[in-house]
């Protein structure tokens, strides 16, 4: 089977026979040509300034503030950094991956919506909201209400269906934003490795 995005028609027939689910369900002005959009969330985590150990995850705690948005946007000013989250959380079937993409005219204003990790997968076990890296790089202050449209999910089918045994479970059920959790890290390659290349 070959990979591909997946368009309009096709989203629509696997939200109807659950190859796709999201909770709260899109409404039909959300299904893009080529995804859903998503919305933002009514929390934030602001990082708080601190020298992070990455081959040190029992210090991975405290490290950001939680701030409500529910009543008052969300202020970015220029250079800010902070976590949200979709109002949406997605399920798909092991066959399906997910990417995250921002709209091009919050991109002209300088918004960035993800920090490089765009491929969401280990997305099949449980609805999980996705968790967005906004960052500020115009000279403009924003500020960006609750529920605001602020990106798009697309869907690729993949060669094969994953086994769900590989996929890592450090986000499961996560429902709101969430910082990083280094309970999986990524294994540090041996001295004796980096001498030999």
């Amino acid at each position: 089977m070959k990979r591909l995005i997946l368009s309009k028609p096709t989203i629509q027939r696997y939200l109807e026979n659950g190859s796709i689910s999201v909770r709260p369900a899109s409404g039909a002005g959300s299904i893009r040509p080529f995804g859903i959009r998503i919305h933002l969330s009514d929390e934030i985590l602001r990082p708080r300034s601190k020298v992070i150990d990455l081959g040190d995850p029992a210090q991975m705690d405290d490290l950001y503030e939680r701030e409500s948005i529910a009543e008052s946007p969300l202020v970015l000013e220029p250079g800010d950094f902070v976590l949200g989250a979709t109002v949406e959380a997605f399920k798909v079937d092991p066959h399906l991956a997910c990417k995250l993409d921002g709209r091009s005219t919050l991109a002209r204003l300088g918004l960035m919506i993800h920090c490089t990790a765009d491929t969401i997968d280990n997305n099949t076990g449980s609805h999980r909201a996705v968790v967005l890296e906004l960052k500020n790089i115009s000279s403009f202050t924003m500020k960006i209400p609750f529920g605001y449209g602020i990106g798009m999910l697309t869907f690729f089918r993949g060669s094969e269906p994953v086994d769900p045994e590989d996929e890592q479970s450090q986000y499961d059920d996560q429902l709101k934003v969430t910082g990083p959790n280094l309970a999986f890290p990524a294994p540090l390659l041996g001295r004796e490795y980096l001498v030999q290349s």
